[in-house]
């Protein structure tokens, strides 16, 4: 296994753009925000955590965002306890998942209770598409060892019901990038402004984009099984938005077992693969020039990474 340590800041930074990221620059002067008080109701039972960015409330926090901001709020069950319900600004929403739009201060409060059985462990796979593919280029692998069926991932919602190897006692789920492209959109409308010492371009909030929708697919997927231990394979650049999010400081990172990227021809654009990776706690990488229809090396490199976790076939 290629283990790396590399960029640790850089990685974190990425992490990190968070709400301000595409309003500090595009409102150099504005301070004006709009802020969330969240909290778990009794301080247990649970946390909550936000996307964009890094943020777990546990029992309390108090998020700041510029007004029109999407903020999603994950409601995620510590392993014996349940998900009940929520209080406040998401008192009507259904489920785990609360997406809000900043437009005035508000507070939110999540309810958990006591579990009748602790959540069952559960081995996740998480596929990440490379840009300028979509989901589907995963068809291939999901064909093979799921049966066609590894439900796709969208601004952490799992559309579908769950698919799982029974050779390999595996879930599958593909990400499907898109869903927080609106900020990039919300600044760019209002007009972007870089700062001569360099500031917060279009391309630096896209590419923190991307990290924090690995973040949400991760969280998705913990909202289904709260007791997870992950393995994510990830395609060209996407690489590096599965990086951005092992930068950070979250929670979930001790469920990551290690991320598996493979790459195609040159590598260009990846060369942090090359020169180096972090491990987040245990996660540890590996890369692989393969294609996500080699089906057969892709299993091999996961059997590698994962120590027969995920068992070659």
């Amino acid at each position: 296994m290629k283990k790396y340590r590399y960029f640790l800041r850089f990685f974190k930074g990425l992490g990190r753009l968070l709400l301000f990221a595409p309003v500090v620059a595009a409102y150099p002067h504005q301070s004006m925000a709009v802020t969330l008080d969240v909290r778990v109701a009794d301080g247990e039972g649970g946390r909550v955590a936000s996307v964009p960015g890094d943020m777990d409330c546990m029992p309390h926090c108090v998020i700041q965002a510029f007004p029109q901001t999407v903020v999603s709020l994950f409601a995620l069950a510590d392993k014996a306890y349940r998900f009940k319900g929520w209080e406040g600004a998401c008192k009507n929403t259904i489920g785990p998942l609360c997406t809000l739009t900043a437009e005035e201060n508000a507070s939110v409060v999540a309810h958990f209770a006591k579990a009748k059985a602790r959540a069952a462990p559960a081995k996740v796979l998480l596929l990440l598409h490379g840009k300028g593919f979509r989901h589907t280029v995963w068809n291939e692998f999901a064909k093979q060892h799921f049966n066609n069926l590894c439900p796709v991932v969208y601004g952490g919602v799992v559309l579908g019901k769950d698919s799982f190897d029974p050779d390999n006692k595996v879930y599958c789920y593909r990400v499907a990038f898109g869903y927080y492209d609106m900020l990039v959109q919300g600044a760019e409308a209002r007009g972007l402004q870089v700062t001569e010492t360099g500031g917060n371009t279009l391309d630096d909030i896209a590419a923190g984009n991307l990290a924090h929708e690995v973040r949400a697919a991760v969280l998705g997927v913990l909202s289904r099984h709260p007791n997870i231990s992950l393995t994510v394979v990830s395609q060209s650049s996407a690489s590096l938005a599965a990086l951005g999010w092992l930068g950070t400081d979250a929670a979930e990172h001790s469920d990551a077992v290690g991320l598996l990227a493979l790459y195609d021809g040159d590598n260009t654009g990846l060369e942090p693969l090359q020169q180096g990776v972090l491990p987040i706690g245990t996660a540890g990488l590996v890369t692989l020039q393969a294609n996500p229809e080699q089906v057969g090396k892709i299993s091999a490199g996961l059997a590698q990474l994962t120590q027969m976790w995920w068992t070659e076939r």
